[in-house]
């Protein structure tokens, strides 16, 4: 698929964590619940933030799951086929390493956050999953979240399948928005941090 020369690739190998993981630490570096996690005055944040969406990014790559990049590394999305959302714990153990590097004293916070967003996800009808979703920030207003977008979308639409994701930052709502999600409940992380809104999206 491509949309003024940029073409969105499926990723196959864990050899593509860094690129995919790079893009998406760009383009979450101003995200207010990555900022409560990953407080924007910590040291090393930029090393930080790579190590986590790097991590984050690995661990999709080597279970199969539908990782995408745009262009030469511009966004990035991970996204979980129908039925394959949930986070293993053997996961979570496995990238306990980079997640201590990335979170620090904080890494108990993000466990605890990560939980309640699992805890809230809906189980049925199987749907796609959105995990992660970002362009970097010298590539945005180009499109190429959109086109990140519908690389799964078609694929979704074709099989009259749902989708959903959750939103950890509000001006991208409108995005979502236009492809066809919709909001359906909005809270603070655990009461007291910034607001992660869930959305879904019905097949055209």
């Amino acid at each position: 698929m491509t949309t003024a020369g940029i073409e969105v690739s499926l990723c196959v190998g864990v050899g593509d964590a860094a690129r995919v993981g790079a893009a998406l630490a760009d383009a979450f570096r101003d995200d207010p619940v990555i900022g409560w996690l990953i407080p924007f005055d910590v040291s090393r944040r930029e090393e930080r933030l790579q190590t986590f969406f790097t991590s984050m990014s690995r661990s999709y790559l080597r279970r199969g799951k539908h990782v995408t990049v745009a262009g030469d590394g511009m966004g990035a999305a991970l996204w979980s086929t129908p039925g394959s959302w949930s986070l293993p714990m053997s996961e979570i153990a496995r990238e306990s390493a980079p997640a201590f590097r990335a979170f620090g004293t904080n890494l108990l916070l993000a466990l605890r956050t990560q939980l309640e967003v699992e805890g809230g996800h809906p189980k049925e009808p199987k749907h796609w999953y959105l995990g992660y979703l970002g362009v970097r920030c010298d590539s945005q207003g180009q499109g190429i979240g959109s086109l990140i977008l519908r690389e799964a979308l078609d694929q979704a639409d074709a099989t009259s399948t749902p989708a959903y994701l959750e939103s950890s930052n509000e001006k991208n709502l409108s995005l979502y928005e236009r492809h066809g999600f919709r909001v359906t409940t909005s809270y603070p992380a655990l009461g007291r941090g910034p607001t992660i809104w869930r959305m879904w999206r019905d097949p055209r």
